[in-house]
């Protein structure tokens, strides 16, 4: 009698369960139906939710978010402050420092002037400055894809004191590329902003221009972009104040970085709405002819065949997509960004025209990266993500 009631028991609470599943699994099915009828991949007030989430589990003061989709920009929004003394709300017209990023602007100047014949990639270094270190044997080429050996003048963990006072390109060239080298010219992949302090300085001597004045003139301008410039020295009411954060203490501003400092590294200030007027540009193919486009997005080889998974100014990396047991790569062209102040993250999804550009004005948090990886994910295969998103819900409510 008792191994009977056992036995029902057991056979109700299994009963139970197979029916549970059955309506999870109807639930499920229905959902999937509704959500890949009703498909949208612009940010919708569900994403937002998400995004305002991962934002308020941040100490980030504000968060900026720019899309393009179809090489049009679709969707701008910032969160939360651009000021917190005295308080000033982000909107999407607040513009942050873009760090690094610059450097792709830098590497598509130098481009410009190739094609007018005024250098070549496979320039030495020797041809414009021939007193730095092995100038006769490093192209500027190695420059652009961090494979040159020079050390890196600047910290990436923290802000130099030295930062706070005046300097010039040439007086970093004079203390930094005149070092020994970390190692022989294309022989390995070294992250170095000198390098791009001195591609900056060999722009300047090949065109005759200031790098400022000639990126003004031939893509901020014609593309639209007119809150691009150098922040160090152009500050206007939009800009976004820069925080800092030692864990675990309290939001601190930033220490102000003086000009000279950042120049063709990382000098860059725009809102991610102009930034992403040029990821629509560069998507579409519309600044460099056929051969130089080619130059900028070729990964760019050691000399023992090895690669480097950089180009030009710009990481080829991809973005995991699908679900288990069909995993793919959605090709990505992208870079991030950090200065004193602030992180910004710009990832190009060439594949699919389309891109998704972070901005913070904190340094230290680690919100861009993977707000950047959500939204674009919700951008790409918004079916997969909300069906995945529905089924952890789901499983949850058991």
């Amino acid at each position: 009698m008792i191994a009977g009631q056992i036995s029902t028991k057991v056979l109700s609470r299994g009963f139970l369960f197979r029916m549970q599943l059955v309506a999870l699994i109807f639930l499920f099915a229905v959902a999937l139906l509704v959500i890949s009828q009703t498909a949208r991949s612009t940010p919708n007030e569900n994403v937002e939710e998400e995004i305002a989430k991962m934002f308020a589990e941040s100490s980030a003061p504000s968060v900026s978010i720019a899309v393009v989709e179809h090489g049009q920009l679709v969707y701008a929004k910032a969160f939360g402050m651009a000021s917190l003394a005295p308080d000033r709300p982000a909107d999407a017209r607040t513009r942050y420092a873009v760090g690094s990023i610059s450097k792709q602007f830098t590497a598509a100047a130098i481009l410009l002037i190739a094609q007018e014949g005024k250098l070549s990639l496979d320039d030495r270094v020797s041809k414009y400055f021939p007193n730095l270190t092995r100038a006769d044997e490093i192209t500027i080429g190695e420059l652009l894809s961090h494979t040159s050996g020079y050390q890196n003048y600047a910290p990436r963990n923290y802000m130099s004191s030295e930062w706070t006072q005046l300097t010039t390109p040439e007086a970093i060239l004079d203390n930094w590329a005149k070092k020994p080298l970390n190692f022989d010219p294309g022989t390995r992949w070294e992250y170095s902003d000198t390098n791009y302090v001195l591609a900056g300085r060999i722009f300047e001597k090949a065109s005759g221009e200031a790098l400022g004045t000639f990126l003004k003139g031939k893509i901020f301008e014609p593309l639209g972009m007119h809150t691009a410039g150098d922040c160090t020295v152009e500050k206007t009411p939009q800009d976004a104040v820069g925080y800092t954060r030692y864990a675990p203490g309290p939001v601190l501003p930033a220490l102000q970085t003086e000009p000279g400092w950042l120049f063709a590294a990382g000098e860059l200030c725009m809102t991610p709405s102009d930034l992403a007027r040029w990821d629509a540009a560069f998507l579409g193919k519309r600044i460099l002819d056929a051969e130089s486009y080619t130059e900028f997005t070729h990964e760019f080889p050691l000399v023992n065949g090895d690669y480097t998974h950089y180009a030009l100014g710009l990481h080829l990396e991809g973005l995991e997509g699908g679900w288990p047991g069909h995993r793919y790569l959605i090709p990505a062209i992208n870079h991030g960004g950090r200065v004193p102040g602030f992180s910004a993250v710009n990832d190009m999804y060439p594949t699919r025209n389309a891109a998704v550009i972070v901005c913070s004005n904190q340094d230290g948090t680690e919100l861009v990266r993977p707000l950047a990886e959500e939204v674009s994910r919700w951008i790409l295969e918004p079916f997969t993500h909300r069906a995945r998103q529905l089924w952890r819900r789901l499983r949850h409510s058991l």
